[in-house]
């Protein structure tokens, strides 16, 4: 017998297919049956007169139905679970049961600071193993930050013998801890599908922030119809504790927090898999965390690993995202003058960057009219690249340096350039949009430049700054991380990438992390991680 912790990919398919499974079983049962079903599972705590130390007598499990229940220190309860042997559910080998719990309370003084939570799942196919609780000859699955998974398997000898799992709950041992400790938690066996998931992964990422809002992207999220997601955003008065920061039932069952938000197809479809939160708190701290909850049946789900982002601490930035020109922007931008006191609305305010950079793009397209685009191949000005791939490139260099990143001064780092009030890069941000604020500016990735000299005509004359000295004046580029003292380097692939976050060690020892540029176009980027002005590895 074999014990095996799942991994994210596995417990992923395990679960979309569990819910898809059930729903078209559920979908079959007629609706007395369907409502027996929910009553039963509805209100699935076992009554004390079920629970057992005698293992061999205990509580039996149902297939995919968890029971939610809670133990003492110093106790134990067992449970029993009876595989089906129908080809439908075992292999012509062995049996597969999965096991997963979501702890829902932990003990009042107990530590939430720590990942260890305390309790530990026993579990055997030996009835003589389980009936002398033989802990050190189970197998076993530590409580970490209010999850446990694990697959219990055994080799089939003979269809006819009658097989049982034996599993046992028991807090662990505790020099403070009394019987008044008590944890509550679900959990479930089943031979088709997880009940409860943990996903090591966000599947949200923070793209940036401004002093009210933030821009979060999706990443590979199988949205279907029988399963829904569900952001939820705690403030820093309220986080999410450490050892409880894996449990679907934690997290869900939490009313403290701030902000919960419908994640469907419809709310992303409009950004490009990215959607906006209003009403946020300048300069809070959050915590965000992705949750998934079945449709159907009123128990199970999973959560994906939680991430922290820092509101802007200043009100000199404001994000701009859905433009039609520049349709890759999705960050904030220095404020204007007008918008900020009243006098123009937010469409009006991102509209005139907008169309400030087509404006400019005209004269180009029409240079890059003259180019023989669609004759021959011999005759093209490149083997490989197209003009559909120089307007391209150039577009989004051309949004990059007209619609600067900006970032308060007070969250910027040493590679970003600052600006007093009414400053910019160029004299349309200085005379139009006249910033109000000091604000720090988000420098173009150096690739971006990079990215028109390799995809349009040598004609066109098109060059980047070759030197450090050069470059640090108008972009930003990994290269000038080497050599200098006050940007901590990183051995780490996506660290070490372009356009991916900075380590600063401050003076009062503390780490501050900052983009070192800005980058636009898919073909531009090396990774495609993103980050806000804190991640859930690091914070400002």
């Amino acid at each position: 017998m074999m014990a095996h912790m799942l991994n994210h990919w596995t417990l992923i398919f395990l679960l979309f297919n569990s819910f898809f499974t059930l729903a078209v079983e559920l979908g079959n049962l007629s609706g007395s049956s369907l409502n027996t079903l929910f009553s039963a599972t509805i209100d699935h705590n076992i009554d004390d007169e079920y629970k057992s130390t005698d293992i061999v007598n205990s509580y039996i499990l149902a297939e995919s139905v968890p029971v939610k229940d809670n133990i003492p220190y110093g106790s134990m309860l067992g449970y029993r679970f009876k595989p089906n042997m129908s080809a439908e559910f075992t292999h012509s080998y062995q049996i597969i049961i999965y096991l997963s719990a979501s702890l829902c309370q932990l003990p009042v003084n107990w530590n939430t600071s720590i990942s260890n939570n305390g309790l530990t799942l026993y579990y055997t196919f030996n009835e003589t193993i389980a009936n002398n609780t033989d802990f050190k000859n189970m197998e076993k699955v530590d409580f970490q930050g209010g999850y446990a998974s694990a697959i219990a398997e055994t080799e089939i000898i003979s269809t006819d013998s009658d097989y049982m799992l034996y599993l046992m709950i028991q807090p662990q041992q505790c020099n403070n801890c009394t019987a008044e400790d008590i944890w509550v938690y679900e959990f479930a066996a089943s031979q088709r599908k997880v009940m409860f998931l943990y996903d090591t992964e966000p599947r949200i990422s923070v793209l940036d922030v401004d002093y009210e809002a933030a821009i979060f992207q999706t990443g590979d999220i199988p949205f279907g119809q029988n399963s829904s997601y569900s952001l939820y955003l705690f403030k820093d008065e309220y986080p999410i504790p450490i050892g409880l920061n894996q449990s679907w039932c934690a997290i869900s069952e939490n009313q403290q927090y701030d902000k919960k938000i419908s994640v469907n197809e419809s709310l992303v479809s409009s950004l490009k898999n990215a959607f906006v939160v209003s009403d946020l708190d300048i300069a809070k701290t959050y915590t965000g965390v992705l949750v998934i909850t079945n449709d159907i049946i009123p128990y199970g789900g999973g959560i994906f690993e939680p991430f922290v982002f820092t509101m802007s601490k200043t009100r000199s930035c404001k994000l701009a995202y859905g433009l039609e020109f520049c349709d890759e922007v999705a960050y904030a931008v220095p404020i204007s003058e007008s918008y900020l006191y009243g006098k123009e609305s937010w469409s009006e305010f991102v509209s005139s960057y907008d169309n400030y950079s087509e404006s400019l793009y005209q004269p180009f397209e029409y240079a890059l009219q003259q180019v023989a685009c669609d004759t021959e191949l011999d005759a093209r000005y490149s083997p490989i690249r197209t003009c559909n791939d120089c307007k391209y490139s150039y577009k989004q260099w051309l949004c990059a340096v007209t619609i600067p990143r900006c970032v308060s001064s007070l969250n910027s780092g040493v590679f970003n350039l600052n600006y007093t009030a009414e400053q910019g890069r160029n004299e349309y941000i200085a005379e139009h949009i006249k910033p109000p604020l000091p604000y720090s500016e988000i420098l173009p990735c150096l690739n971006v430049c990079q990215a028109i000299v390799r995809d349009c005509p040598a004609d066109f004359g098109f060059g980047c700054p070759k030197t450090p000295e050069l470059v640090q004046l108008s972009y930003g580029d990994q290269e000038l991380l080497k050599g200098n003292s006050d940007a901590d380097d990183t051995d780490d692939d996506e660290s070490n990438a372009i356009a991916e976050l900075v380590r600063e060690t401050l003076s009062d020892g503390s780490i501050q992390t900052y983009r070192l540029c800005n980058y636009l176009g898919v073909s531009n980027i090396y990774t495609s991680s993103s980050s806000a002005e804190a991640t859930s590895s690091a914070s400002t």
